[in-house]
């Protein structure tokens, strides 16, 4: 049954990232709430969720003594996301900045990298909603709605930074990487760990997205909404840690 339920919220959240361009909404020059909204959710889950994460990996280098680790000090995990995040700022930052509207422009290493760290984040979410402790629909909806408002942030940016790419490609990539992450939870046996090793990867970007593409400029934010979702989102993580992941 979960099984069922996990698939509905994977097609929910992919619909997200496919129709995006269609929204009337964002048709128009002002910038909506709902933008401030997706900017409060993806702050809160960088730091609730994905860096607590690199303690889960440091914990996994470090099981079985002193001998299993890389280095004499409980940081492996933490220099993996730091050499990651490093390296997606220097390749990716000029990708970030190439204009996608220059006919004929090809696929440059920045771009290629962008979309490799996004494809895998999408797969890691994917994956999360396949593998979510819940058998019924009401479990899986402020999970969904969370995500949901989460991904219309990072695929507005992404279709701004990228208006030929996204509406032709992109959309139906990282809508596929999230049914491919979840296919892989409910079909495949032992790969929790790699993708939560993954996360040393991906992290770096999605801070680097999250503070620099989501939290709108002075002009176009709306306080109200981006502390409110921080807040919302901050409990829900620290109800679902309590009564459900422990």
């Amino acid at each position: 049954m979960s099984a069922y339920i996990s698939f509905l919220a994977v097609l929910a959240i992919s619909l997200i990232g496919v129709t995006l361009p269609k929204w009337r909404m964002f048709r128009r020059h002002r910038h909506p709430p709902i933008l401030s909204v997706a900017a409060g959710i993806g702050i809160a889950y960088v730091f609730l969720v994905l860096l607590p994460k690199l303690a889960e990996i440091e914990d996994a280098l470090g099981e079985g003594g002193g001998d299993g680790t890389i280095l004499p000090v409980a940081l492996n995990a933490y220099l993996g996301a730091l050499a990651g995040f490093v390296m997606f700022l220097l390749i990716a930052n000029k990708g970030f900045f190439e204009d996608d509207r220059q006919a004929g422009a090809k696929l440059s290493l920045g771009e290629l990298t962008v979309f490799c760290v996004f494809c895998v984040y999408y797969a890691q979410v994917g994956f999360l909603l396949g593998e979510w402790p819940s058998a019924n629909i009401f479990g899986y909806l402020p999970l969904v709605c969370a995500f949901g408002l989460h991904f219309i942030g990072i695929n507005f940016h992404l279709w701004k930074r990228y208006p030929v790419k996204y509406p032709k490609a992109l959309r139906w990539l990282f809508a596929l990487s999230l049914l491919l992450g979840w296919i892989a939870s409910v079909t495949a046996e032992g790969i929790a760990d790699v993708v939560k090793f993954s996360t040393m990867f991906v992290a770096g970007g999605i801070i680097i997205t999250a503070m620099r593409e989501e939290i709108p400029a002075q002009r176009d934010v709306n306080i109200l909404y981006f502390l409110g979702s921080v807040t919302i989102t901050a409990i829900f993580i620290l109800i679902v840690e309590i009564y459900l992941l422990r």
